[in-house]
């Protein structure tokens, strides 16, 4: 079986310290929040299997920019996906809205999980994790990949 391909969840000091500032804002509406992040993320994807993968990191959100290089992010994604090729049809299976995800600064962020048809009737699920990047709204900050078990 493959072992689990990963994109790391990147951060930095200037982003921490913009994100802490946007985590004592009032309280949100988790519902509404949870959609807009699973419509960003569906977006996201979009490019990602496309092949636009210069353009998704064009995309993401600036804790992701400022940990990867534009040309190491191509690198990384094609790595984790190539084993899977094609994507198909993806369900969700998860939706989480948190303030304090591991190994990312404090923020407004959702973790998302799909469950995603794969080529030769496998299933990975694909982590996909949007955070609230200022004025910019809903980017990905996160991505990761791991077959079905």
């Amino acid at each position: 079986m493959t072992a689990p391909s990963r994109i790391a969840f990147v951060t930095s000091l200037p982003v921490a310290l913009l994100a802490a500032s946007l985590a004592g804002q009032a309280s949100v509406d988790t519902a509404a929040t949870l959609r807009t992040a699973d419509t960003a993320a569906h977006t996201w994807l979009a490019l990602v299997d496309k092949g636009e993968l210069a353009k998704s990191w064009d995309e993401g959100a600036l804790v992701l920019q400022l940990g990867v290089t534009e040309t190491k992010w191509e690198q990384l994604v094609r790595s984790a996906r190539a084993p899977f090729e094609p994507f198909g049809a993806r369900h969700q299976i998860m939706a989480r809205y948190t303030t304090d995800p591991p190994n990312a600064p404090p923020g407004q962020y959702v973790l998302l999980q799909y469950q995603t048809d794969v080529s030769g009737g496998r299933h990975v699920v694909e982590t996909v994790v949007p955070t609230l990047d200022g004025k910019r709204g809903w980017r990905v900050s996160g991505y990761f990949i791991r077959l079905e078990q």
